[in-house]
């Protein structure tokens, strides 16, 4: 039997770990860029001022973890209507060889019909993954196919566009919500 001084130990650390508050020793992740839209049209980050973006990075034929995460996204969307107008959902792709955008406007459009999607050459969508500290390998498989290893952070950037948490993998809807809520709160 866990010693409850122990097990409130352990909670506050998992509370501790569930977000990261950006801070000046992470001023450095994030920032501005500029990538294709699943419209096929050129975007930049900078183009939402004025929202909160949860930007998540992945690709479509990956078999769990994105769906799963954007799905969640989908709820935290549905859970804040009726702040759903200050928010803005973006994913972008790690597989720009597969996620043309045409594939990510119909993939992003079955979460949520108001979430981008992202892609563009292999070199700026790896700029982008390295200005955001995205880890990402590609693994070959039999038959010419291959699957895409990726960490699955949840970035919060704020009304300016600068990177304000980071939301680990993981995370229940009801804890994004909550800081999705707490960061609406404190910039108006």
């Amino acid at each position: 039997m866990m010693r409850p001084d122990k097990k409130l130990w352990l909670v506050l650390l998992f509370t501790t770990l569930s977000v990261t508050m950006a801070s000046a020793a992470t001023e450095e992740i994030g920032g501005d860029f500029t990538l294709t839209d699943h419209n096929n049209a050129t975007f930049r980050l900078s183009q939402l001022q004025g929202k909160l973006v949860l930007l998540s990075f992945g690709y479509t034929y990956c078999p769990d973890i994105c769906p799963t995460e954007l799905a969640k996204l989908a709820l935290v969307f549905d859970t804040l209507k009726e702040q759903s107008d200050r928010l803005q959902g973006v994913f972008i792709s790690l597989d720009p060889g597969r996620d043309t955008p045409a594939v990510l406007s119909d993939y992003v459009g079955y979460f949520n019909s108001g979430f981008v999607g992202l892609t563009g050459s292999e070199s700026a969508v790896d700029r982008v993954a390295r200005q955001y500290r995205v880890k990402y390998r590609r693994h070959e498989k039999a038959g010419g196919d291959y699957s895409i290893d990726h960490s699955a952070n949840l970035y919060l950037i704020d009304q300016m566009g600068v990177l304000t948490a980071v939301i680990p993998y993981g995370m229940p809807v009801e804890h994004i919500v909550d800081v999705v809520r707490g960061q609406l709160s404190s910039n108006g």
